[in-house]
Order: structure tokens, then C-alpha cells, then sequence
């Protein structure tokens, strides 16, 4: 019976060019409530069938642009720039290094293009040799900041609740926070993805309930896919971002919410990711120091 079923699920995908690849042998792929078979109708409900909705396009540069060659990236191609913001529900975010933010600042200032740093200090002043305050952004013209990225949650040992301070920080000095959540292949292999998830968001939202006007921005990025040319598939993505909607929503309902996606973004793959409900828009890392590349991600 079950081979039936799979043959028909098959059948059914390729007759409506889904892009899910189902597999019915496999009901735990997510640790969430067992699927059932009406879940795998291709009705729409998992599939986009346009690309009209706002998208959001954040340029995460880590570490790799030199503050030389991200004043070029910009002054190389500024036209190109101008136009791809002025593109109509479509923002663009870049996130340099802290000392490439002045001069990207400058240069963009015409432009619908946004800036956005890679993180900031959970502390709002004091002796905290190398940190870089909320207020410093702000004062500098910062719209947008990271935090929670998992390289800060494995190479510097941040916490949720150091996470959770950052947001407050920046919600502060009103600037937009980049929420970063995922799990590692580990606890995703351990079926441990929504208690991971659970854990890194509910410092985080209950430091949110304290600012009324309230918009927030969260990137799901499981580890295992950044930089790795991994994929998740289609269907897990979908439940991932489903179940988050549904649970932000619950803890906060009367807030903006957009979700991001991040891992291994890069223009070969960003149609298929379009199509997946509830992605508002992308984190995207090394395809997004490649001007055609973002180009062809942001306009696709």
C-alpha cells in the first residue's frame, strides 16, 4: 500500500512541477507530529505560485570583504545598485565588517539600498574593550544588525540570553534586528530542531514584549546547510517555517513578522526557494560578495 501511494505522490508532483520531493518511507525527517497522507496533496498549500509578495534580501559579508574591496563592491557598481533598489517590493540589506559601515554608508546614502551590521554588544556602555554598542550604530546611521549568528554562538559562546540582550539593545536605539536561529546536524540528525528552536527564541521574544511598535525579523539558518551547498528539502523547510509562524504569532500577535532563510542561498537555488510558504526573504553569505550573483538572486 505504501509503495502505491508513493508511486501516486510521484505521479501527482511531476504532473504539477512541484518542487517537493517526497518520500514516504521517511514520516521523521522533522521531529513534529507524523504526517498524514492528506498533507502531501500539491493543492498550493506548500507551493508559492508567484513572487509578488515583499522580499527581503540581506548580504551577510562575514569576513571577507577587506574594507578596500567593500568600498570598490560599491563604487564598481553603484548604477547597478541604484536600479536593483529602486526595484519595487524588494529590499536589500548589505552587512560589512564594522569598519566598512561609515564608507558604505556614505556611498548608499541616494540610494533605497540599506546597511546593516554583522552584530553589536549586548552592554550599553562601559569597559567592554572591542565591543560595539547599539548607540554607536545608531548615531552612525545603521538601520539593521545581526545577532545570534551561530558563528557568534560557536566561536565567541553566545548565549539565548545574550541574544536576547542584543535585541533590546538595538530595539533601543530603533534599529531593526536580524534574528539568527537554527540548529546544528547534530540535533537536527537527534530529531532536536523545534526544542533547539524553542530555546534560542523564547529569551528573545519575551525581551521583545516590552516595545509596543514592534517588527521583527527572524533568519532560520540551519548550520548544517551554511556554507555547505546543502539544501534542506522543500517539504522539511516548509513545516520548519509553518510551525514558526505559528509560534511567534501565538507568543506576540500583533507584530510584523518576517522570515528569512539562509544556508547555501546562491542563484541556482533561489526560484525553488521563492516558491516555499512563509519565506519572506533571504540571509545570504558568500553568493552576496558576487555582484552578478546577488544581482541574479534579488531579480530571479
Amino acid at each position: 500500500m505504501k509503495k502505491i501511494i508513493h508511486v501516486q505522490l510521484l505521479l501527482i508532483a511531476l504532473l504539477t512541477n512541484s518542487i517537493y520531493t517526497i518520500d514516504i518511507n521517511r514520516p521523521h525527517t522533522l521531529d513534529c507530529p507524523k504526517y498524514q497522507a492528506k498533507d502531501y496533496h500539491i493543492t498550493g498549500q506548500y507551493y508559492k505560485t508567484g513572487n509578488t509578495m515583499n522580499y527581503i534580501f540581506v548580504g551577510n559579508w562575514k569576513m571577507n570583504m577587506p574594507f578596500e574591496k567593500a568600498i570598490n563592491f560599491i563604487k564598481n557598481n553603484i548604477d547597478e545598485l541604484t536600479t536593483l533598489g529602486n526595484n519595487k517590493n524588494k529590499s536589500i540589506i548589505l552587512c560589512p565588517s564594522f569598519v566598512a559601515l561609515p564608507g558604505l554608508i556614505d556611498l548608499l546614502k541616494k540610494t533605497n539600498i540599506s546597511i546593516g551590521a554583522q552584530n553589536c554588544s549586548q552592554h550599553t556602555q562601559g569597559a567592554y574593550t572591542g565591543e560595539v554598542s547599539a548607540q554607536s550604530l545608531s548615531e552612525l546611521g545603521c538601520q539593521y544588525c545581526i545577532v545570534g549568528h551561530s558563528e557568534q554562538r560557536k566561536y565567541f559562546a553566545e548565549t539565548d540570553e545574550m541574544v536576547a540582550q542584543k535585541v533590546a539593545q538595538l530595539c533601543t536605539y530603533n534599529i531593526q534586528p536580524i534574528i539568527c536561529i537554527g540548529e546544528t546536524k547534530e540535533e537536527f540528525e537527534s530529531k532536536q530542531v523545534y526544542e533547539v528552536l524553542i530555546n534560542q527564541l523564547t529569551p528573545v521574544l519575551e525581551s521583545l514584549k516590552t516595545f509596543k511598535t514592534l517588527s521583527i525579523i527572524i533568519a532560520y539558518e540551519p548550520v548544517w546547510s551554511i556554507g555547505t551547498g546543502i539544501i534542506p528539502e522543500y517539504f522539511y523547510l516548509e513545516q520548519v517555517f509553518s510551525w514558526l509562524t505559528k509560534h511567534i504569532k501565538k507568543q506576540l500577535p500583533d507584530a510584523k513578522l518576517q522570515l528569512l532563510y539562509g544556508g547555501s542561498v546562491n542563484e541556482h537555488n533561489i526560484t525553488d526557494l521563492k516558491k516555499i510558504l512563509h519565506i519572506n526573504g533571504f540571509l545570504i553569505g558568500g553568493a552576496s560578495t558576487d555582484f552578478q550573483k546577488l544581482k541574479k538572486i534579488v531579480l530571479l
